[in-house]
């Protein structure tokens, strides 16, 4: 009976030490990038003039940049006030701020960080959904594509703009939207998922968003905007994460 109960108390702790090797990123502090935005960038920026530990504060746009601890070149976008993520009402207000945009100038610091060029289909913009993030602030990640995601999104260079068409990568049923090369100055990617649907708008945290560059078949510069939603059923948890390389191997 004894060496029974040893068995169990072996595979207990066994279980234990997986359980703990498989703890996911959400089991860190939730609040940790609010408290770098709201404790340290914006107090350090209005006082001393300082955006440290923060790449760039602009108090006039309402946003930071900060170099993200995963990978060689990762940034992430954030707003000045709190909003806890791709949810969040305010993103879809008439007057709220394209942070896409901003997002999308500031990709040039992948190439400094790298210190080799980038064109626009090696990079992207992306924001998970709330089942696919770890932090309770809203953030944008500024990161180099994977090559087959970009070779695969090629089938779609001749696609009708600003209409959702499914995207099949890896078995899985994504959408993707063509955009012209000046989207960003009239088109909010935010909106254009809510556009969807009644459905999708009444949905927002369930969806993730990705926006990468692009050149189309007859020569000129876009954009493509993925759509990846939560499907439980097939485990995928809005993570468009997934379709970025933050090692830059390419």
């Amino acid at each position: 009976m004894r060496t029974v109960h040893l068995f169990r108390l072996a595979g207990l702790l066994a279980w234990s030490v997986l359980c703990a090797l498989a703890l996911p990123a959400r089991a860190a502090d939730p609040h940790k990038l609010w408290e770098i935005v709201s404790q340290q960038c914006v107090p350090g920026m209005q006082a001393q003039g300082q955006p440290q530990p923060c790449a760039l504060v602009d108090l006039e746009h309402g946003f930071v940049i900060l170099k993200d601890i995963i990978g060689p070149a990762q940034f992430l976008l954030m707003p000045t006030r709190r909003m806890s993520g791709i949810e969040s009402p305010e993103l879809l207000a008439p007057d709220a701020p394209n942070y896409w945009a901003y997002a999308w100038q500031q990709r040039t610091r992948v190439a400094q960080a790298l210190g080799r060029p980038r064109s626009d289909e090696q990079l992207g913009v992306e924001i998970n959904s709330a089942a696919g993030r770890s932090q309770l602030h809203l953030h944008l990640h500024i990161d180099c594509m994977r090559r087959d995601v970009a070779a695969s999104l090629g089938d779609h260079r001749d696609d009708p703009l600003r209409q959702w068409r499914a995207w099949y990568f890896e078995g899985h049923r994504y959408w993707v939207m063509r955009l012209p090369a000046d989207a960003l100055e009239h088109d909010n990617p935010f909106k254009l998922a809510a556009d969807r649907s009644a459905y999708a708008a009444a949905n927002m945290a369930s969806q993730s968003l990705l926006l990468t560059g692009a050149r189309f078949a007859d020569g000129s510069a876009g954009l493509f905007l993925i759509n990846m939603p939560v499907n439980f059923d097939l485990q995928e948890q809005g993570s468009a994460e997934v379709l970025m390389d933050h090692d830059c191997r390419w």
